[in-house]
Protein backbone atom coordinates (compact mmCIF):
# COMPACT_ATOMS: atom_id res chain seq x y z
CA UNK A 1 0.00 0.00 0.00
CA UNK A 2 1.44 3.35 -1.29
CA UNK A 3 2.12 5.60 2.10
CA UNK A 4 1.43 9.65 0.69
CA UNK A 5 2.91 11.24 3.85
CA UNK A 6 6.12 13.09 3.49
CA UNK A 7 9.18 11.73 5.22
CA UNK A 8 9.77 11.94 8.77
CA UNK A 9 13.67 13.32 9.39
CA UNK A 10 15.42 10.66 10.97
CA UNK A 11 15.65 11.37 15.06
CA UNK A 12 19.07 10.79 16.64
CA UNK A 13 20.23 10.29 20.25
CA UNK A 14 23.50 11.77 21.70
CA UNK A 15 25.75 9.42 24.26
CA UNK A 16 28.86 11.99 24.74
CA UNK A 17 30.91 12.28 28.25
CA UNK A 18 32.03 15.80 27.32
CA UNK A 19 29.38 18.53 27.20
CA UNK A 20 31.19 20.57 24.44
CA UNK A 21 31.90 17.62 22.39
CA UNK A 22 27.89 16.60 22.44
CA UNK A 23 27.11 20.25 21.66
CA UNK A 24 29.34 20.26 18.79
CA UNK A 25 28.04 16.77 17.23
CA UNK A 26 24.12 18.22 18.10
CA UNK A 27 24.66 20.99 15.88
CA UNK A 28 26.67 19.28 13.06
CA UNK A 29 23.56 16.10 13.18
CA UNK A 30 20.91 19.22 13.21
CA UNK A 31 22.76 20.62 9.93
CA UNK A 32 22.26 17.76 8.10
CA UNK A 33 18.36 17.52 8.27
CA UNK A 34 18.15 15.31 11.72
CA UNK A 35 16.35 15.55 14.24
CA UNK A 36 18.42 15.61 17.89
CA UNK A 37 15.82 14.09 20.56
CA UNK A 38 18.19 14.40 23.34
CA UNK A 39 22.02 14.21 24.44
CA UNK A 40 23.36 12.81 28.03
CA UNK A 41 26.61 11.67 29.42
CA UNK A 42 25.45 8.45 31.09
CA UNK A 43 24.59 4.93 29.71
CA UNK A 44 21.53 4.16 32.32
CA UNK A 45 19.91 7.25 31.39
CA UNK A 46 20.53 6.95 27.49
CA UNK A 47 18.65 3.78 28.40
CA UNK A 48 15.64 5.67 29.79
CA UNK A 49 15.77 8.23 26.95
CA UNK A 50 15.99 6.07 24.41
CA UNK A 51 12.55 4.09 25.93
CA UNK A 52 10.95 7.45 25.82
CA UNK A 53 11.66 8.87 22.77
CA UNK A 54 12.19 5.75 20.59
CA UNK A 55 15.16 7.30 18.01
CA UNK A 56 16.53 5.56 15.02
CA UNK A 57 19.81 5.80 15.50
CA UNK A 58 22.19 6.36 18.83
CA UNK A 59 25.65 7.86 18.43
CA UNK A 60 27.46 6.55 21.12
CA UNK A 61 30.59 7.21 23.04
CA UNK A 62 32.58 4.48 24.09
CA UNK A 63 34.09 6.08 27.38
CA UNK A 64 30.71 7.73 29.70
CA UNK A 65 30.57 9.30 33.27
CA UNK A 66 28.25 6.53 34.86
CA UNK A 67 28.99 3.24 35.77
CA UNK A 68 27.75 1.70 32.19
CA UNK A 69 30.10 2.12 29.37
CA UNK A 70 29.18 2.92 25.95
CA UNK A 71 29.53 -1.15 24.65
CA UNK A 72 27.44 -2.53 27.72
CA UNK A 73 25.23 0.64 27.20
CA UNK A 74 24.83 -0.34 22.95
CA UNK A 75 24.12 -4.02 23.88
CA UNK A 76 21.00 -2.92 25.72
CA UNK A 77 19.86 -0.82 23.27
CA UNK A 78 19.86 -3.75 20.63
CA UNK A 79 18.63 -5.90 22.62
CA UNK A 80 15.82 -3.97 24.39
CA UNK A 81 14.65 -2.06 21.84
CA UNK A 82 16.49 -2.79 18.01
CA UNK A 83 17.91 0.83 17.87
CA UNK A 84 20.92 0.77 15.43
CA UNK A 85 24.29 2.52 17.13
CA UNK A 86 27.04 4.15 16.28
CA UNK A 87 30.42 4.30 18.03
CA UNK A 88 32.03 7.86 18.11
CA UNK A 89 35.73 7.35 19.91
CA UNK A 90 38.90 8.34 20.14
CA UNK A 91 39.64 4.58 21.42
CA UNK A 92 40.93 2.21 18.44
CA UNK A 93 42.13 -0.58 21.11
CA UNK A 94 41.99 -3.98 19.47
CA UNK A 95 40.15 -5.07 23.09
CA UNK A 96 38.43 -2.52 22.47
CA UNK A 97 36.76 -3.51 19.26
CA UNK A 98 36.65 -6.81 19.74
CA UNK A 99 33.98 -6.10 22.57
CA UNK A 100 32.10 -3.31 20.48
CA UNK A 101 31.49 -5.86 17.45
CA UNK A 102 29.70 -7.96 19.43
CA UNK A 103 27.17 -5.09 20.09
CA UNK A 104 26.75 -5.30 15.95
CA UNK A 105 27.34 -1.36 15.94
CA UNK A 106 26.19 0.14 12.61
CA UNK A 107 29.54 2.33 12.37
CA UNK A 108 32.38 3.02 14.37
CA UNK A 109 34.33 6.54 13.88
CA UNK A 110 37.42 7.40 15.72
CA UNK A 111 38.15 11.01 16.95
CA UNK A 112 38.73 13.74 15.56
CA UNK A 113 36.26 13.13 12.55
CA UNK A 114 35.01 15.67 9.46
CA UNK A 115 31.56 16.25 9.18
CA UNK A 116 31.69 14.53 5.77
CA UNK A 117 32.70 11.37 7.47
CA UNK A 118 29.49 11.95 10.44
CA UNK A 119 27.30 12.69 7.61
CA UNK A 120 28.38 9.47 5.26
CA UNK A 121 28.60 7.04 8.24
CA UNK A 122 24.99 8.32 9.68
CA UNK A 123 23.16 8.12 6.18
CA UNK A 124 24.57 4.64 5.59
CA UNK A 125 23.80 3.47 9.26
CA UNK A 126 20.05 4.33 8.65
CA UNK A 127 19.98 2.95 5.42
CA UNK A 128 21.43 -0.87 6.52
CA UNK A 129 19.05 -0.38 9.28
CA UNK A 130 15.72 0.15 7.34
CA UNK A 131 16.79 -2.39 5.11
CA UNK A 132 17.57 -4.40 7.46
CA UNK A 133 14.41 -3.67 9.26
CA UNK A 134 12.32 -3.88 5.95
CA UNK A 135 14.24 -7.74 5.65
CA UNK A 136 13.19 -8.54 8.84
CA UNK A 137 8.92 -7.36 7.85
CA UNK A 138 9.13 -9.21 4.98
CA UNK A 139 10.41 -12.17 6.33
CA UNK A 140 7.66 -12.30 9.29
CA UNK A 141 5.42 -11.98 6.60
CA UNK A 142 6.71 -14.97 4.31
CA UNK A 143 6.42 -16.93 7.60
CA UNK A 144 2.80 -15.88 8.40
CA UNK A 145 1.99 -16.41 4.95
CA UNK A 146 3.29 -19.84 4.87
CA UNK A 147 1.64 -20.95 7.84
CA UNK A 148 -1.68 -19.57 6.81
CA UNK A 149 -0.99 -21.32 3.05
CA UNK A 150 -0.47 -24.74 5.03
CA UNK A 151 -3.37 -23.67 7.35
CA UNK A 152 -5.81 -23.39 4.29
CA UNK A 153 -4.18 -26.24 2.48
CA UNK A 154 -5.10 -28.70 5.21
CA UNK A 155 -8.58 -26.65 5.48
CA UNK A 156 -9.79 -27.23 1.66
CA UNK A 157 -8.58 -30.63 2.14
CA UNK A 158 -10.48 -31.49 5.31
CA UNK A 159 -13.50 -29.64 3.72
CA UNK A 160 -13.46 -32.11 0.31
CA UNK A 161 -12.93 -34.89 2.44
CA UNK A 162 -15.85 -34.27 4.21
CA UNK A 163 -17.87 -32.85 0.91
CA UNK A 164 -16.73 -36.61 -0.98
CA UNK A 165 -17.74 -38.36 2.09
CA UNK A 166 -21.19 -37.02 3.41
CA UNK A 167 -22.29 -36.16 -0.22
CA UNK A 168 -20.67 -38.28 -2.63
CA UNK A 169 -19.95 -41.56 -0.83
CA UNK A 170 -23.77 -41.65 0.27
CA UNK A 171 -24.89 -40.93 -3.24
CA UNK A 172 -22.43 -43.79 -4.35
CA UNK A 173 -23.47 -46.42 -1.47
CA UNK A 174 -27.08 -45.63 -2.09
CA UNK A 175 -26.75 -46.69 -5.83
CA UNK A 176 -24.44 -49.61 -5.09
CA UNK A 177 -27.44 -50.99 -3.04
CA UNK A 178 -29.97 -50.50 -5.21
CA UNK A 179 -27.95 -52.11 -7.69
CA UNK A 180 -27.19 -55.26 -5.73
CA UNK A 181 -31.72 -55.26 -4.85
CA UNK A 182 -31.94 -55.63 -8.55
CA UNK A 183 -29.18 -58.45 -8.99
CA UNK A 184 -30.98 -60.01 -5.87
CA UNK A 185 -34.64 -59.84 -7.07
CA UNK A 186 -34.14 -59.36 -10.88
CA UNK A 187 -37.52 -59.33 -12.47
CA UNK A 188 -39.29 -58.58 -8.71
CA UNK A 189 -37.19 -55.49 -8.32
CA UNK A 190 -39.19 -52.33 -7.85
CA UNK A 191 -40.04 -51.28 -11.33
CA UNK A 192 -38.87 -47.24 -10.47
CA UNK A 193 -34.82 -48.75 -8.73
CA UNK A 194 -34.11 -47.57 -12.52
CA UNK A 195 -35.37 -44.31 -12.42
CA UNK A 196 -33.95 -43.40 -9.03
CA UNK A 197 -30.86 -44.66 -9.40
CA UNK A 198 -30.77 -41.55 -12.45
CA UNK A 199 -31.50 -39.49 -10.20
CA UNK A 200 -28.99 -39.85 -7.70
CA UNK A 201 -26.34 -40.09 -10.05
CA UNK A 202 -27.39 -36.75 -11.49
CA UNK A 203 -27.57 -35.33 -7.06
CA UNK A 204 -23.75 -36.99 -7.39
CA UNK A 205 -22.60 -35.06 -10.82
CA UNK A 206 -24.27 -32.29 -9.49
CA UNK A 207 -22.11 -32.42 -6.28
CA UNK A 208 -19.01 -32.88 -8.03
CA UNK A 209 -19.83 -29.99 -10.21
CA UNK A 210 -20.44 -27.90 -6.92
CA UNK A 211 -17.32 -28.85 -5.20
CA UNK A 212 -14.98 -28.36 -8.17
CA UNK A 213 -16.37 -24.85 -8.44
CA UNK A 214 -15.28 -24.06 -4.95
CA UNK A 215 -12.00 -25.24 -5.75
CA UNK A 216 -11.74 -23.12 -8.98
CA UNK A 217 -14.35 -22.33 -11.15
CA UNK A 218 -14.17 -23.55 -14.61
CA UNK A 219 -15.32 -20.64 -16.34
CA UNK A 220 -12.03 -18.59 -15.49
CA UNK A 221 -10.08 -21.08 -17.42
CA UNK A 222 -12.82 -21.94 -20.22
CA UNK A 223 -14.15 -17.62 -20.49
CA UNK A 224 -11.74 -15.78 -18.85
CA UNK A 225 -11.79 -13.10 -16.06
CA UNK A 226 -14.21 -10.95 -17.14
CA UNK A 227 -17.30 -13.60 -17.02
CA UNK A 228 -15.70 -14.54 -13.92
CA UNK A 229 -15.97 -11.99 -11.84
CA UNK A 230 -19.07 -11.10 -13.51
CA UNK A 231 -20.50 -14.88 -12.45
CA UNK A 232 -18.63 -14.15 -8.86
CA UNK A 233 -20.65 -11.03 -8.02
CA UNK A 234 -24.03 -12.45 -8.98
CA UNK A 235 -22.65 -15.21 -6.63
CA UNK A 236 -21.69 -12.60 -3.24
CA UNK A 237 -25.05 -10.27 -4.23
CA UNK A 238 -27.12 -12.97 -3.99
CA UNK A 239 -25.45 -14.60 -0.58
CA UNK A 240 -24.77 -11.04 1.18
CA UNK A 241 -27.86 -8.74 0.34
CA UNK A 242 -25.91 -5.84 -1.02
CA UNK A 243 -26.13 -4.48 -4.73
CA UNK A 244 -23.06 -6.09 -7.21
CA UNK A 245 -22.00 -3.54 -9.97
CA UNK A 246 -19.29 -5.31 -12.15
CA UNK A 247 -18.45 -3.13 -15.18
CA UNK A 248 -15.15 -4.26 -18.18
CA UNK A 249 -14.00 -2.84 -21.15
CA UNK A 250 -15.86 -5.11 -23.74
CA UNK A 251 -12.83 -6.01 -25.72
CA UNK A 252 -10.54 -7.20 -23.51
CA UNK A 253 -8.52 -9.68 -24.57
CA UNK A 254 -8.04 -12.79 -22.17
CA UNK A 255 -4.84 -12.10 -20.43
CA UNK A 256 -2.27 -14.39 -18.47
CA UNK A 257 -3.33 -17.13 -16.71
CA UNK A 258 -1.37 -15.94 -13.90
CA UNK A 259 -2.70 -12.63 -13.69
CA UNK A 260 -6.52 -14.01 -14.16
CA UNK A 261 -5.96 -16.06 -11.17
CA UNK A 262 -4.22 -13.32 -9.02
CA UNK A 263 -7.00 -10.67 -9.97
CA UNK A 264 -10.07 -13.40 -9.50
CA UNK A 265 -8.28 -14.13 -5.99
CA UNK A 266 -7.85 -10.79 -5.27
CA UNK A 267 -11.82 -9.83 -5.97
CA UNK A 268 -12.70 -12.89 -4.07
CA UNK A 269 -10.97 -11.99 -1.10
CA UNK A 270 -12.33 -8.22 -1.28
CA UNK A 271 -15.81 -9.58 -1.51
CA UNK A 272 -15.33 -11.87 1.29
CA UNK A 273 -13.84 -8.69 3.59
CA UNK A 274 -16.80 -6.76 2.82
CA UNK A 275 -19.35 -9.33 3.80
CA UNK A 276 -17.84 -9.55 6.96
CA UNK A 277 -17.13 -6.09 8.05
CA UNK A 278 -18.73 -3.49 5.78
CA UNK A 279 -22.24 -3.82 6.42
CA UNK A 280 -22.02 -2.21 2.38
CA UNK A 281 -25.51 -1.79 0.65
CA UNK A 282 -23.70 -1.15 -2.68
CA UNK A 283 -20.18 -2.40 -4.30
CA UNK A 284 -18.45 -1.87 -7.64
CA UNK A 285 -16.16 -4.09 -9.67
CA UNK A 286 -14.16 -2.43 -12.50
CA UNK A 287 -11.56 -3.93 -15.10
CA UNK A 288 -10.12 -2.30 -17.95
CA UNK A 289 -7.21 -1.52 -20.03
CA UNK A 290 -5.30 1.64 -19.01
CA UNK A 291 -2.39 2.94 -20.79
CA UNK A 292 -0.63 -0.22 -20.78
CA UNK A 293 -1.82 -1.37 -17.51
CA UNK A 294 -4.67 -4.22 -16.54
CA UNK A 295 -6.55 -2.01 -13.47
CA UNK A 296 -8.88 -3.87 -11.14
CA UNK A 297 -10.91 -2.09 -8.13
CA UNK A 298 -13.49 -2.96 -5.91
CA UNK A 299 -14.73 -0.32 -4.40
CA UNK A 300 -17.85 -0.74 -1.46
CA UNK A 301 -19.61 2.25 0.38
CA UNK A 302 -19.51 0.43 3.73
CA UNK A 303 -18.10 1.26 6.86
CA UNK A 304 -14.72 1.71 6.12
CA UNK A 305 -11.45 1.30 8.20
CA UNK A 306 -7.91 2.93 9.48
CA UNK A 307 -5.71 1.79 6.37
CA UNK A 308 -2.64 2.39 9.09
CA UNK A 309 -3.60 0.42 11.38
CA UNK A 310 -4.70 -2.00 9.18
CA UNK A 311 -1.36 -2.15 7.53
CA UNK A 312 0.11 -2.66 10.98
CA UNK A 313 -1.78 -6.04 11.22
CA UNK A 314 -0.43 -7.09 7.36
CA UNK A 315 2.48 -6.35 8.38
CA UNK A 316 2.60 -8.31 11.77
CA UNK A 317 0.61 -11.14 10.05
CA UNK A 318 -2.62 -10.55 12.01
CA UNK A 319 -4.23 -9.69 8.99
CA UNK A 320 -3.51 -12.37 6.62
CA UNK A 321 -6.31 -11.84 3.74
CA UNK A 322 -4.63 -8.68 2.97
CA UNK A 323 -1.31 -10.08 3.06
CA UNK A 324 -2.23 -12.75 0.74
CA UNK A 325 -3.94 -9.84 -1.67
CA UNK A 326 -0.31 -8.06 -1.68
CA UNK A 327 1.58 -10.84 -1.90
CA UNK A 328 -0.40 -11.81 -5.60
CA UNK A 329 -0.16 -8.53 -6.58
CA UNK A 330 3.54 -8.80 -6.36
CA UNK A 331 3.94 -12.22 -8.15
CA UNK A 332 2.37 -11.04 -11.24
CA UNK A 333 4.75 -7.62 -11.09
CA UNK A 334 1.94 -5.09 -9.97
CA UNK A 335 1.14 -2.77 -7.14
CA UNK A 336 -1.90 -3.16 -4.80
CA UNK A 337 -3.23 -0.10 -3.54
CA UNK A 338 -5.97 -0.26 -0.22
CA UNK A 339 -8.05 3.52 0.32
CA UNK A 340 -10.57 3.72 2.86
CA UNK A 341 -11.66 5.93 5.71
CA UNK A 342 -13.90 5.43 8.78
CA UNK A 343 -17.48 5.87 7.57
CA UNK A 344 -16.38 6.54 3.82
CA UNK A 345 -16.04 2.91 2.28
CA UNK A 346 -12.97 1.56 1.02
CA UNK A 347 -11.18 0.79 -2.54
CA UNK A 348 -9.11 -1.58 -3.16
CA UNK A 349 -7.09 -1.06 -6.59
CA UNK A 350 -5.02 -3.56 -8.70
CA UNK A 351 -2.32 -2.13 -10.98
CA UNK A 352 -0.07 -4.61 -13.09
CA UNK A 353 1.69 -4.65 -16.32
CA UNK A 354 -1.02 -5.65 -19.15
CA UNK A 355 -0.26 -9.39 -20.64
CA UNK A 356 -1.98 -11.46 -22.82
CA UNK A 357 -2.63 -15.19 -22.83
CA UNK A 358 -0.10 -15.51 -25.19
CA UNK A 359 3.10 -13.10 -23.14
CA UNK A 360 3.13 -15.72 -20.56
CA UNK A 361 4.71 -14.49 -17.30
Amino acid sequence: MNDPSPKKPSKILIVEDEAIVARDISLQVQAMGYVVVGSTALGEEAITLADRWRPDLVLMDIQLAGEMDGITTAHTLREAYAIPVVFLTAYAADDILERAKLTEPFGYILKPFSERELNTVLAMALYKHQAETRLLTTTRQLQALSHRVLEAQEQERRRVAMELHDELGQSLTAIKINLQLGERFKDQAPPDLYQENIRIVEDALQQVRSLATGLRPSMLDDLGLAPALKWMAEQSASRSGFEVQFHHDRALERLAPAIETACFRIVQEALTNITRHAQASKVQINLCHEAGEMVLTVTDDGLGFDTVAMQERATTGASLGVLGMQERATLVGGQLDIRSWPGQGSTVALRCPWRSQEERL
